[in-house]
């Protein structure tokens, strides 16, 4: 299907082609490219001849589509999404089941679909970016390899091969090769600016990554700096996010019902501390569903926000915020799986700028909050390169990083402190290095007892997209250590700009010199 779709597109087909294609017009994707290429090529008859054939309807498949989208239902997407590409030949569609494909099983669940992406159509290179960048996440320099070799033999996307033999060698180790092949890419004219737009920012975060482990930091800073001013695409008000807190703040939230859902858990803290290394050690529990940044609250914010105007300054708002409260749970229930789970994980480490609304609306919510030493946290945000919004736009430079981490943890201890009952604090330096202690502490917390496969959070890990930067480590288990790199960027701490840091690293018991 994919083949037929991608010659006629090219106009590649040949007469004695001809009555093979006019069989094949039932299917809606062939038929409308047959019709293209027959007028393009003055071919009236035969163009006549398959708009005669009845085509296939496609609204069965695109309902279907959308049903397992409604349902979050993965596997019933791939099939679906499948079906749909069958009949359209909508080559997007092969890009979309690479991702659900990845979700649903991993990595090496998406690889077949991705090389199909590749085979279909081997002169486009954004399916070539998909199947490279799908390895380079999952951190398989060999396989990259390999697709560099048959690029290079082929005499295909010779750019795009460059750029990745410089991620190979960055995962080898090969730190001065990589930073050649970088310079050689930045300096040269190979690419199409399409494709430049899609790699440049890895490219630079490559070169990045590979001047900080050979040692030169004030040139990886540059170079991180650089990074965070490519594509900066719309303008983002970064004070909005700030606004958005406070007016959640003052609403009037009045005294509500128990609530009920004691199985549903937050778990937060702030981006880069430690949160996806535990999310997946829980996740591996098998009474344990946990969920990775889905729109719990802004399906309540979307309410909050359309319900709340409409009503009379006098009316009784109770009911408007048990609803609030119900399309929480209702988004959990609707994407959860695992039918053995008695305990939900919510997590999502932004949500700790919430906690005062959160506290109103859900007083007794549990929470796990994981702390890092918050140096290495904001450093560490400043230097991925996260989905845009109005929030992780505050970490293109490192003052808007200390600004929302100091933002964020003030919002967080104005709802809470560190004895709260209902909120358990674990240390990723702690989680590391005391691993089984730290999980039965927090198994305890989620009134679960031990399971050894917790132990085996990073084969599970293989299983799952990377959803975050941090799945490259986590894959890697506890074998790395502690990761902690603030001090080799002593010259950023000094700043006065860092200096909001040092009052919750004292807080939190971490050295700051």
């Amino acid at each position: 299907m994919g083949a037929w779709c991608t010659i006629l597109d090219r106009h590649e087909v040949s007469r004695d082609q001809y009555p093979a294609i006019i069989d094949l017009c039932s299917t809606p994707g062939i038929r409308r490219r047959a019709v293209r290429h027959f007028l393009a090529w003055f071919e009236y008859e035969q163009a006549r001849k398959a708009l005669a054939v009845e085509p296939k309807a496609l609204v069965p498949l695109e309902t279907a589509v959308f049903a397992a989208e409604m349902a979050a239902d993965v596997p019933a997407q791939i099939v679906a999404k499948r079906e749909l590409f069958l009949a359209s030949g909508d080559n997007e569609l092969i890009d979309e089941l690479v991702k659900l494909q990845e979700q649903d099983g991993g990595w090496r669940a998406a690889l077949p679909m991705a090389i199909n992406g590749v085979i279909l159509v081997p002169h486009d290179p954004k399916p070539v970016l998909v199947l490279l960048n799908l390895l380079y996440q999952a951190r398989q320099g060999d396989l990259i390899d390999a697709v560099v070799v048959l690029l290079s033999e082929t005499g295909l996307h010779p750019a795009v091969g460059l750029y990745y033999d410089g991620a190979s060698k960055l995962l080898k180790g090969n730190l001065r090769g990589a930073l050649k092949v970088m310079d050689r890419l930045n300096s040269s004219n190979m690419l199409r600016t399409d494709v430049m737009g899609a790699i440049r920012a890895t490219a630079s975060q490559i070169g990045a990554e590979a001047l900080e482990k050979l040692g030169d930091y004030r040139r990886a800073y540059a170079a991180y700096v650089e990074l965070n001013r490519i594509d900066p695409g719309k303008p983002y008000d970064l004070e909005e996010y700030g606004r958005t807190i406070a007016a959640n703040n003052a609403l009037v939230v009045p005294p509500l019902p128990t609530d009920s859902r004691t199985d549903c858990v937050v778990m937060t803290g702030f981006p880069r501390s430690g949160t996806t290394l535990l999310e997946n050690a829980l996740a591996a529990h098998p009474l344990i569903e946990t969920f990775e940044e889905i729109p719990t609250s802004t399906s309540m914010q979307i309410y909050l926000d359309l319900t709340l105007p409409t009503l009379a300054s006098e009316a009784d708002t109770t009911p408007v915020f048990l609803a609030t409260r119900d399309r929480y749970y209702a988004e959990m229930d609707r994407l959860r799986r695992k039918a053995a789970a008695r305990v939900l994980v919510d997590k999502m480490p932004m949500r700790s700028a919430e906690a005062v609304f959160l506290k109103r609306l859900m007083p007794d919510k549990k929470f796990i909050f994981s702390i890092r030493h918050p140096f290495d946290v904001v450093l560490s945000c400043f230097k991925q390169q996260f989905v845009r919004n109005v929030a992780m736009e505050h970490f293109r430079t490192f003052e808007g990083a200390v600004k929302l981490y100091d933002f964020t943890m003030g919002q967080w201890f104005s709802a809470h402190d560190m004895s709260d009952p209902l909120v358990h604090y674990l240390k990723y330096d702690t989680l590391v290095t005391a691993f089984e202690p730290s999980m039965r502490a927090a198994l305890h917390f989620l009134g679960l007892e031990w399971d050894e496969a917790v132990t085996h959070f990073a084969e599970a890990a293989e299983r799952r997209a990377a959803r975050t930067p941090s799945y490259q480590k986590v894959r890697q288990g506890l074998s790395i250590g502690v990761q902690s790199s603030w001090r080799n960027y002593g010259f950023l701490f000094q700043s006065e700009a860092a200096r909001p840091l040092y009052r919750w690293a004292e807080f939190f018991g971490y050295e700051t010199k």
